[in-house]
């Protein structure tokens, strides 16, 4: 079941999390994972942030039934605003047996005013599993998740059967371009997006060292 707000007394735990995962002090398009993964997966922000994430967690390529996943707003700043404003911190545990109505109550919890809930006032934030074997990157005004796994199965879970993940460099041009003027990305985010996360050739190639063949259609030219 899903939890309450964490208190400060968790923000701790929460940093020693988070840490050893991601750069916290850095933002899209450049490198946010300390960890390196074999794959890294990009898809629409607000998809991930709702439905596409409770798919994940009630795949048992991602997670079994008695794990906890670390949600963690990273801004708003935890501590300087969140905590400030309502004495907890923007960051829940969920257990991934949380059902899709349950998990979206968790995003429209009010911490004492309304336009504060997660699904209003979020704009970046991490999700973090205990196995560790994955986790994801969120920038709600870049409309950008990416996620980080190791597991070709779960890169093709996430490519044939989820069917919403992509590689950066498709990415950049379709979702990923919704914020800009004329839906064009600018030179000086798509280049180093697409250096950090990864080209359609380069995913096509792990993929093919993994032997694991797209549907057809995963790309708009096919």
């Amino acid at each position: 079941m899903s939890q309450d707000f964490l208190m400060i007394d968790d923000y701790p735990k929460v940093q020693e999390t988070v840490r050893p995962i991601f750069h916290a002090d850095r933002l899209l398009p450049d490198r946010v994972f300390k960890k390196r993964y074999n794959f890294t997966l990009l898809a629409d922000f607000d998809y991930v942030f709702t439905t596409g994430l409770i798919k994940i967690v009630h795949d048992n390529r991602f997670c079994d039934k008695t794990e906890k996943v670390l949600l963690s707003v990273r801004d708003p700043e935890p501590i300087s605003y969140f905590h400030k404003h309502f004495d907890r911190i923007n960051s829940f545990y969920f257990g991934t047996d949380i059902t899709e109505e349950e998990y979206i109550k968790l995003l429209w919890r009010n911490p004492g005013n309304r336009n504060d809930a997660l699904i209003f006032n979020s704009e970046t934030v991490v999700w973090i599993p205990d196995n560790g074997r994955w986790a994801i990157w969120g920038e709600r005004s870049r409309e950008i998740a990416v996620i980080g796994i190791d597991d070709p199965a779960q890169a093709e879970f996430l490519l044939n059967e989820d069917g919403y993940w992509i590689d950066a460099e498709t990415a950049v041009a379709e979702f990923a371009a919704m914020p800009y003027r004329d839906h064009k990305a600018p030179e000086d985010f798509a280049r180093p997006l697409i250096e950090n996360y990864g080209s359609r050739k380069d995913l096509e190639r792990k993929l093919d060292e993994a032997g694991i063949r797209l549907k057809p259609g995963i790309w708009a030219d096919e």
